[in-house]
C-alpha cells in the first residue's frame, strides 16, 4: 500500500481524527495576546498528555461509498501505533504503524509493505512543540466556533467548526467533537473544496486500560517490501546532483512554517528512485518519488480521500500519527509523507505541481 496536529493520538484510514485538530489545537477563544495563546497551547497538552494509551474502533465514511471503513486502532505514548482495516472486505487487512523510530504501511491484500526506517527519535518537549505548531497554524488560517456538545462512543465531546479563512484552502471545513476530558477528537466531518465530505467517528474507545499491548506488523515470507533507512549516510550536494533525476520536484516549505533544519537525501537503483527527509525535532516531511514504468501507467491506490489539485489526481490518506500523500506528475510518482498540518501538506503538493 502506497500509503499526519498529527501527534499521538488515534486516526482513520483516509481523514482521521487526530491531535493536530485536538480541542484546544482548535480553539479560538479571541487570544490576541501571548499568555492567552500560552495558556490554551499548555492546556491541550496537558490533557493530551494523560493519554498513556488507549484502543479504538474507528468508522470512516466517504459521500459515495457504499461500505463504511472499519479499523481497530491501538496508540501508546509518546507517539507509537498500530492500525489495520477490518471492514470491508476488499480492504480487509491493510495495516499501518509507528514505532521504534519506524514507519511500515502493509498493503496485506497485495502483499507489499513500505518500511522507512531511521526516523529521529522522540523528544518530550516535542509533545508541547507539536500542539503549539498545530495551533499558530489553525489561527492563522482558520476560524473556529463552538458548537453544543453530544455524546460519541459513549463520552462528553464539545462542538467545534473550523472554517478556512482563504479561498484557496483546499480543507475548507472541518466539523468536529472534541473529547471533553482528552481533547482529542471523536467525531469529525471534513469538507474539501470539491465538495466532498468524509466523516469519521470512534464506535468505541477506551483509555489507559490495563494489560494494554501494542500489536505489531508480521509480513508474510511472500511480501514485496519497498525499504528506505534514513540511519544511512546520506548524499552529499554534489552527489545529489549527480545521481538524483532533476525531473524531481521536492517539496519545498517556503514560509519556514515547520522549521526543518535538516534536509537529507537519499538514493537507490535508477536516477528516479530516491527519497529526501526534511525534519526538526518537532516535524517531519518523508518523500519517496520513484519512476512511472510508462506515464500514466502507475495507478494511485484506491484508498483514501480522492481529491484534484491543480487539475491532478491526488489521494489523501490520515494515520494517528501522520498523513500521506500520493500522486503521479510529470512521469515520477510521489509519495509524501508527514506530522504536518495536512492543509499545509496539500500546499507543498501545489507547489509540486505548479513547478
Amino acid at each position: 500500500m502506497d500509503i499526519h496536529s498529527l501527534i499521538k493520538t488515534a486516526g482513520l484510514v483516509s481523514i482521521y481524527l487526530s491531535s493536530a485538530f485536538s480541542f484546544y489545537a482548535l480553539a479560538d477563544v479571541n487570544a490576541d495576546t501571548n499568555s492567552e495563546d500560552r495558556f490554551w497551547i499548555n492546556r491541550g497538552h496537558q490533557n493530551l498528555n494523560k493519554v498513556d494509551h488507549f484502543n479504538a474502533v474507528s468508522e470512516q465514511t466517504l459521500a459515495g461509498q457504499a461500505e463504511p471503513i472499519i479499523s481497530h486502532i491501538a496508540f501508546q505514548k509518546p507517539d507509537n501505533f498500530y492500525q489495520q482495516v477490518v471492514q470491508p472486505q476488499s480492504l480487509k487487512g491493510l495495516e499501518a504503524s509507528y514505532r521504534n523510530n519506524t514507519l511500515t504501511l502493509h498493503n496485506h491484500p497485495h502483499k507489499h509493505a513500505l518500511i522507512i526506517k531511521g526516523l529521529a527519535p522522540f523528544k518530550e518537549r516535542s509533545a508541547h512543540s507539536r500542539v503549539k505548531g498545530i495551533y499558530l497554524f489553525n489561527k492563522e488560517h482558520y476560524e473556529q466556533v463552538f458548537t453544543p456538545s453530544i455524546h460519541v462512543a459513549d463520552r462528553l465531546a464539545v462542538g467545534i467548526d473550523l472554517t478556512a479563512k482563504e479561498d484557496t484552502s483546499t480543507i475548507r471545513k472541518i466539523e468536529g467533537f472534541a473529547d471533553y476530558h482528552y481533547s482529542l477528537f471523536m467525531q469529525a466531518t471534513f469538507i474539501f473544496s470539491s465538495g466532498l465530505d468524509v466523516k469519521t467517528h470512534y464506535k468505541s474507545i477506551e483509555f489507559n486500560a490495563e494489560n494494554f499491548t501494542l500489536p505489531d506488523i508480521n509480513l508474510a515470507k511472500e511480501t514485496s517490501i519497498t525499504s528506505w533507512d534514513f540511519n544511512h549516510k546520506a548524499l552529499t550536494k554534489k552527489q545529489r546532483e549527480k545521481q538524483i533525476s532533476q525531473d524531481i520536484i521536492w517539496p519545498d516549505d517556503a514560509d519556514n512554517t515547520w522549521d526543518f533544519d535538516e534536509h537529507k537525501y537519499f538514493q537507490k537503483g535508477d536516477e528516479k528512485t530516491a527519497a529526501a527527509y526534511f525534519y526538526s525535532d518537532d516535524f517531519f516531511l518523508i518523500t519517496v518519488a520513484e519512476a512511472q514504468q510508462k506515464p500514466g501507467t502507475k495507478q494511485l491506490n484506491t484508498m483514501g480521500a480522492p481529491l484534484v489539485i491543480e487539475n491532478t489526481p491526488v489521494l489523501l490518506n490520515q494515520f494517528p500519527t501522520f498523513s500521506t500523500i500520493e500522486l503521479n506528475h510529470l512521469g515520477i510518482h510521489y509519495r509524501l509523507l508527514s506530522n504536518i498540518h495536512p492543509e499545509s501538506l496539500i500546499s507543498m503538493v501545489k507547489g509540486i505541481i505548479k513547478e
